[in-house]
């Protein structure tokens, strides 16, 4: 037999999109909502979109991978006039 997926999407009175979750806790079923950004929860959203500063600043330092981008490696800047520095004013 196959098995059926109940990932049904709700909407709550802000309109915003949710999954019901179902878990047990001492023999009774509860339900956690998992709310939607564009039909994906909102942590895979987040892990997705989000660049290493915001992750940062949210402190969600098990996510950076610690990879640094060659964008954003800093590079000393060469001096536009070439002066010798015996030739300056003060």
């Amino acid at each position: 037999m196959k098995k059926r997926n109940n990932k049904r999407t709700y909407r709550d009175k802000d309109g915003r999109e949710y999954q019901k979750e179902r878990y047990f806790i001492g023999g009774k079923m509860k339900f956690r909502r998992i709310y939607l950004i564009d039909g994906i929860p909102a942590d895979q959203f987040y892990e997705k979109n989000a660049t290493v500063i915001e992750m940062v600043i949210d402190g969600d330092f098990h996510l950076v991978d610690g990879k640094i981008d060659a964008d954003t490696s800093y590079e000393e800047p060469i001096p536009s006039d070439k002066r010798d520095v015996n030739d300056l004013p003060f």
